[in-house]
């Protein structure tokens, strides 16, 4: 189960189930004794016993604390006097990583207590936590101080193995960084840094205030390129770092300078009390759009006459692929924001700020399916495939939104109003072009429209290996068209009674698949999934409110 998918318990006799072989779903008897969870908690290291740890237990039917306890000197802990239904239980301790039972990568086994349900001689584990810790130093063992270090690893929650965020620090004065209380996984690390002793030349101006180049060498007008681990200046060269629990691991890297680069450009004295633009370059990360590093410098033009231009020179650039936003005032969701790529590959660029491009207005209308009016509260948001760049807001009482000066991306249209579950089913676009939920967009306006559903139905189920309930595996609801896109696949993992069961699904068509192991997969991509289909349960969901019980338990897989 995972928290924001599965709400409610599914109450059965579960063992009368699997010897009667009755429908999944069928009521359990009403309770007449109070039921124990318990169990130990344990290293998964080394396995010894965890005392003094922190347990929490709560209900999900309303998600609330049901109750808490610390481990005693030998792990064990204990809750009693519970009624029927489904427990979420979570364990925490100084130097592990917090975790809910049976985690694999966001997803947990949650435990149902019942007549005929085993709750009790749980062993948990929780890992200790990695630390990778090293330096940043110069070509001459120098430290670099207030250097940016990134921390990137793989998302085993997207099922597309896309790169994700998992940490930042900035070198101190010895050039020293720490990334703590870190999960196993392998990660990568990127660093940008500023040469302590670096010097850019003062340039000299004509008569039109333009900027002239000076003939003179300055051997201290260098930067440092983005570094990776290890010390390499491309990211396909970069290597990943494997942690497992409890490793702690230096990486030293050491960043090597370069002659710096220099981007010119023109722009338009603002009007009375309007403030100057604030143009900005980005470099790319592992897909990620990172602020680049460079002094800015503004250089008006003799007499500084409204409408006669301001040069800007941005210094201390390391050779590279740049995109340039010029803002304009008003903060990001402003009108009449503009942006280029630029190739600083030379050592002064002039950009022509006339040949950039609008950054795109987005406008869209939603509409319910059939007759059905839009409720009340209703907000749009598009979040970019990397989940950094988002732009969201309210929707108008007749379904119109706006947003101004998106970014070039793939971005993912979601609707939300408050104490409702909807979903968009239809989604067409001018300007843009769209797959499934997410749009592609570029330098063009964009208008959207969609058409938005309540969703109400469930699907739910038992796993089974051998015809036993099979807890703790990985369950996938894969749609029967496999290139709707990542997000109309909907994983999950199977209770303590092998148990599951899918909130809000659409009508359509879908194959219930049971892996074992099959956290890591690439779920979300169809030729990763195409060999699991033909022994899924393939299911029908006749309607937005039908709740589909399946009759016979799915098989677990290998993976």
């Amino acid at each position: 189960m995972r928290r924001g998918v599965k709400f409610a318990a599914v109450l059965v006799a579960l063992a009368c189930w699997w010897h009667s072989g009755a429908a999944h779903g069928q009521s359990a008897a009403t309770a007449t004794v109070a039921h124990t969870i318990s169990g130990t908690l344990v290293n998964a290291k080394t396995g010894l016993p965890i005392g003094d740890a922190d347990v929490y237990l709560s209900n999900t039917r309303d998600n609330k604390r049901a109750a808490d306890t610390k481990t005693d000197a030998e792990g064990r802990f204990s809750f009693s006097d519970l009624r029927d239904g489904k427990y979420e239980l979570r364990a925490t301790h100084r130097g592990f990583v917090g975790a809910y039972f049976q985690e694999h990568h966001g997803f947990w086994t949650g435990i149902v207590t019942g007549e005929g349900l085993e709750s009790t001689g749980l062993k948990m584990t929780l890992e200790p936590q990695g630390i990778l810790y090293g330096t940043v130093t110069d070509e001459s063992g120098d430290p670099v101080p207030q250097a940016r270090v990134s921390l990137y690893r793989t998302d085993e929650n997207s099922g597309t193995g896309k790169m994700q965020r998992a940490g930042s620090a900035s070198t101190d004065g010895a050039g020293s960084f720490e990334f703590p209380r870190l999960a196993p996984g392998s990660y990568y690390l990127s660093v940008v840094g500023k040469p302590w002793y670096t010097t850019h030349p003062q340039p000299m101006q004509d008569a039109d205030g333009s900027l002239i180049d000076d003939p003179h060498h300055y051997p201290l007008d260098v930067a440092y390129p983005t570094t990776y681990y290890p010390d390499v200046t491309d990211e396909n060269g970069a290597a990943p770092i494997p942690v497992t629990a409890g490793d702690r691991i230096p990486v030293n890297l050491i960043l090597h300078p370069v002659p710096a680069v220099h981007v010119t450009m023109k722009v338009p004295n603002p009007g009375f009390n309007e403030p100057m633009p604030m143009p900005q370059l980005h470099e790319d990360v592992f897909g990620f759009s990172d602020i680049a590093q460079g002094d800015l410098r503004y250089y008006p033009s003799h007499g500084g006459q409204q409408g006669s231009g301001t040069t800007i020179q941005i210094d201390g650039l390391a050779p590279g692929e740049y995109n340039l936003e010029l803002r304009t005032p008003g903060g990001p969701n402003s009108p009449g924001s503009r942006m280029t790529s630029v190739d600083a590959t030379t050592d002064r660029v002039s950009v022509d700020v006339a040949s950039t491009q609008p950054m795109a207005d987005v406008s869209g209308k939603l509409a319910m399916a059939g007759t059905a009016a839009l409720p009340s509260g209703l907000s749009a948001t598009l979040s970019s495939q990397q989940g950094e760049d988002r732009m969201g807001g309210p929707v108008d009482a007749d379904g119109t939104f706006h947003f101004h000066s998106m970014r070039p991306g793939t971005y993912e249209l979601t609707v939300r109003a408050s104490g409702k579950s909807l979903e968009v089913t239809q989604l067409t676009a001018s300007g843009a072009a769209v797959s499934g939920h997410q749009i592609k967009i570029g330098s063009e306006s964009v208008e959207l429209n969609a058409v938005v559903v309540e969703v109400s139905g469930s699907v739910s189920g038992f796993a089974a290996v051998d015809g036993k309930p099979a807890p703790g595996v990985f369950i996938l609801l894969v749609p029967a068209d496999l290139d709707a896109g990542p997000e109309a696949y909907r994983p999950d993992q199977s209770d303590s009674d092998g148990s599951f069961e899918y909130k809000r699904v659409l009508a359509g068509q879908y194959t219930v698949v049971a892996i074992e192991d099959g956290w890591t997969l690439e779920w979300a991509r169809p030729e990763v999934m195409a060999k699991y289909l033909a022994k899924g349960t393939k299911i029908t969901v006749t309607r937005r409110s039908a709740d589909v019980t399946l009759k016979d338990a799915v098989e677990v897989q290998t993976k």
